[in-house]
């Protein structure tokens, strides 16, 4: 993975999640966790990736303070865009 292409939290590296079975030929594949995913997508604030959020905050896969928690942490981000992936973040999440 290449960072430059993608907004992600510092130390994404340490959480990528290994997939290695059968369905892939045994053969190892290094998948961004659910919250970095999440991040990326919430900092890119797309329609399509709001919606994409927005499920996964209604389905429990992300918790969105452990989100908020690693929004500090937003590489390439300044202080003003962390502050509105933030705001976005808690106005997507309504699970509160």
């Amino acid at each position: 993975m290449d960072p430059s292409t993608f907004t992600v939290p510092l130390g994404w590296e340490e959480r990528l999640c290994k997939i290695q079975n059968a369905n892939t030929d045994s053969k190892i594949g290094w998948c961004l966790s659910l919250v970095d995913l999440f991040l990326s997508k919430a900092a890119a604030g797309r329609d399509k990736d709001r919606e994409f959020c927005q499920a996964m905050l209604r389905h429990r896969y992300v918790i969105a303070s452990e989100a908020l928690e690693l929004v500090p942490a937003m590489m390439t981000m300044d202080e003003e865009e962390r502050e509105r992936l933030a705001k976005r973040i808690r106005r997507w999440d309504k699970t509160k």
